[in-house]
This record gives C-alpha cells, structure tokens and sequence, in this order.
C-alpha cells in the first residue's frame, strides 16, 4: 500500500517529491496506485524508459488528467528532462 512507500525520515519518497515538484497530484484517487506502482518501477529501473513508465501505470486510471504532469515527473525522475 502507499503507506509503505516512504522516504527519508522526515522526506518524501522520491517518487512522491517528484510528482509533487511536478504538479502530478489531482484529486488523490488515484495517486496511491501510481506512487505505489512507479515506486517498484523505480526499484526495478532506476531509469525506465517512457514506454517503461506508461506499462507500469497502464493499471491505474485518472479521470482528473492527461497524466502529462505525471509522465513528465517521473521523466524527470529518470533524469530525462530538465527540472
């Protein structure tokens, strides 16, 4: 569960930090699944393509977004694209 994905004392996940950075956080219905699958995404590959990125979140849907805020921070994350 989400509650299991933490950070540093006191810090967010990074996965969590970078959604946030990002302003990848809607509603919060949805946020869970994608913190908790991009998490194991991230411990799998340090860093995944975007093709990685879309399969591992193909099991959660927002009905918030374009997931463009959310793509773009774990892009990010990957060290893909520029803060």
């Amino acid at each position: 569960t989400v509650e299991g994905v933490t950070g540093s004392e006191g810090e967010l996940h990074p996965v969590q930090e970078a959604m946030r950075q990002a302003g990848a956080v809607q509603c919060g219905f949805c946020t869970p699944g994608i913190v908790v699958a991009a998490a194991q995404l991230f411990e799998q590959a340090p860093s995944p393509s975007q093709a990685q990125i879309k399969e591992a979140l193909a099991g959660n849907v927002c009905r918030c977004t374009g997931y463009g805020a959310i793509l773009r921070a774990f892009e990010r994350l990957a060290g893909r694209e520029a803060p």
